[in-house]
């Protein structure tokens, strides 16, 4: 997951009497995935609606089953109005909506932190199975990845607002909650700015969006559109995401430096870091010892930044080696999902141009 907050599935309760035939018609008709218990299961980006199958003849709280499906509640719900399920299904509710909170790091104090500011209960999404209402939002925490993939955390909080309100108030303040989680100096707020001369703005954020989960360049806090205005142009617009990521800034830059050409060393979109207020350039990472280090090849002690810029192919050296280094963390797969976007964006970028 990419973004610090983000909706969770739709969720709805079937009571049966009939569990096997129920699942069968959701295998059959919406290639349900069975999960294991919800708030202990494994996070899955492509499941959209959960939908709790309750045996009657069982302990609710024991026989459960829990399907996760890509189609959304009320596409799911239309297709259930169809005759040949209905005997299945004794009765049918929602649960409450559901709020996915990306505890990176120790999750216990961020979990604590917002139980301390809202009047909220402590509980597990198995206990919610249990009432009878829909009322509130759910917290569901994850939890750092491991090999097995990401988890959720046991507990959950169970908050009585309206969702959007909730929604809007944790996107905001995720970041304050997220630093109880690390030390104070592991992590950096950086801005990010796309500009795109072809507007192609869609295909240029699912291409980034992509490049950040693949290279784990951070998570996503906000994003927006904005508009900037020159004295010698059109005013252009932007697209602004703000990034929380655990990379030092100019490391940062010099990835995105090398996503802004295509594989065939097309410049396709300029990405702009801004941190504390301050426009990290190229000339930035030319700066670093390090780097040139790197662009010359050398092991020496640092030499005079005066005979670095002698060369007029600094410029030059410098895209090479982002895009290198971008390269080498890429696995085959993501490059090729890159490969393709990049295609279609330089696809209207040449119908623009003509």
């Amino acid at each position: 997951m990419l973004n610090l907050v983000a909706p969770g599935p739709k969720m709805a309760v079937a009571k049966t009497t009939q569990p096997q035939e129920l699942k069968q018609y959701f295998i059959d008709h919406f290639q349900a995935v069975q999960m294991a218990q919800m708030g202990l299961g494994k996070h899955d980006q492509n499941i959209a609606s959960i939908i709790c199958v309750v045996d009657t003849a069982q302990n609710e709280a024991d026989g459960t089953m829990y399907f996760g499906m890509e189609q959304n509640m009320e596409y799911i719900l239309c297709h259930m109005m169809d005759a040949e399920v209905k005997p299945l299904i004794a009765s049918m509710r929602a649960l409450p909506q559901v709020v996915v909170f990306n505890s990176l790091g120790e999750h216990a104090p961020v979990v604590d932190k917002i139980q301390a500011e809202f009047q909220c209960e402590r509980t597990s999404t198995r206990d919610l199975l249990l009432r009878e209402n829909n009322e509130g939002v759910i917290v569901a925490f994850l939890m750092n990845e491991t090999e097995a993939g990401r988890e959720f955390c046991k507990d959950t909080l169970f908050i009585n607002q309206p969702y959007a309100e909730l929604m809007s108030y944790l996107c905001i303040h995720a970041p304050r909650y997220l630093a109880k989680a690390f030390e104070p100096n592991a992590w950096h707020m950086v801005d990010l700015r796309i500009y795109d001369r072809y507007e192609v703005y869609d295909l240029q954020y699912k291409r980034l969006v992509k490049a950040i989960q693949a290279l784990n360049l951070g998570y996503i806090v906000t994003e927006t559109w904005n508009r900037e205005v020159s004295a010698f142009s059109d005013p252009v617009g932007t697209y602004h995401i703000r990034l929380l990521t655990f990379l030092e800034p100019l490391e940062l830059k010099k990835m995105l430096m090398g996503l802004e050409y295509s594989a065939s060393n097309r410049r396709i979109v300029d990405l702009n870091v801004i941190w504390h207020n301050k426009k990290i350039s190229w000339r930035n990472l030319l700066d670093n010892k390090e780097i040139r280090k790197q662009l010359k090849d050398t092991t020496a002690p640092f030499f005079p930044k005066s005979n670095f810029f002698a060369a007029q192919n600094d410029k030059a050296l410098l895209i090479k080696h982002c895009v290198e280094a971008v390269n080498a963390k890429l696995t085959a797969e993501d490059k090729e999902a890159l490969r393709e976007l990049e295609r279609s964006i330089i696809a209207l970028g040449k119908d623009d141009e003509e």
